[in-house]
């Protein structure tokens, strides 16, 4: 049987064993989206795909479709990423990013544009210091916009009104002016600028972030917000979203301090 060999490139959102020596690897890539490849070997020491198949790894794959998996027939790294590790911030912050886009993608449906953003911001994570708390609240608007929730934070949902913007409401997926909100739902009332701010990161390039002027209450604030639309939408329980509340107990801020 001829088999039919597909180039991708992606990145290791996480592994599982398998076996002795083998590992299943999920990977978000550029042209299948997130596929389950077989990686034969993987957890050999000396294993030449050892090192391209860990988690935050972007990698290029070579593979072929079975039943049921892909399997990987090579592997090369393009970047690992692995330094990531070695800073428990980091680590927690990254781990969630690549738990969102695990929990956010259905298997085999191609988004390069969310891709796009999860590289971007693990070159951020891996090259820069950052505060943390501010890539993830950017990260959190672009994958949720690019999964089709984007929030609405530059009009009235209801009257689309640009003005006397105040109540954001996560059941209805944006912000409501003072003359539309609906006082029998739950909302949230935003400052102007908080409400400046969401939409200072809805237009904002990941890499922009790096010059950024924020009031580290204004983040804090937006953060819990955030975190509950997040919550809403994928209706399940984010394991690394703990870590990252357990070291905030720690050093009060959820960022790099060293």
């Amino acid at each position: 049987m001829i088999l039919s060999l597909i180039n991708v490139q992606g990145v290791v959102l996480k592994d599982i064993s398998l076996g002795e020596t083998d590992k299943i690897i999920t990977v978000f890539t550029d042209k299948l989206g997130k596929i389950d490849i077989v990686a034969h070997g993987a957890r050999r020491p000396k294993s030449p795909i050892a090192s391209s198949t860990l988690p935050f790894c972007y990698s290029r794959f070579l593979v072929y479709k079975g039943k049921n998996l892909y399997t990987l027939r090579q592997s090369s790294i393009i970047e690992s990423f692995q330094r990531i590790i070695m800073d428990l911030n980091k680590l927690a912050y990254g781990s969630y990013f690549l738990e969102l886009i695990d929990i956010l993608n259905e298997k085999e449906v191609k988004n390069v544009y969310m891709l796009g953003v999860l590289l971007k911001t693990l070159y951020l994570l891996y090259h820069d210091d950052i505060d943390l708390d501010i890539i993830k609240l950017t990260f959190e608007y672009k994958v949720l916009s690019f999964a089709g929730f984007q929030p609405i934070v530059n009009s009235c949902i209801k009257c689309k009104r640009r003005n006397n913007l105040k109540y954001f409401s996560i059941k209805d997926g944006g912000i409501f002016c003072s003359d539309c909100v609906n006082f029998n739902n739950d909302f949230f009332e935003l400052k102007n600028e908080e409400i400046n701010f969401l939409n200072k990161i809805r237009n904002i390039k990941i890499e922009e972030l790096r010059n950024i002027k924020y009031d580290r209450r204004l983040v804090e604030n937006l953060s819990v917000i955030m975190e509950k639309y997040v919550s809403y939408h994928v209706e399940r329980q984010i394991k690394s979203l703990n870590l990252i509340k357990d070291l905030k107990g720690v050093d009060g801020y959820g960022r790099n301090n060293s």
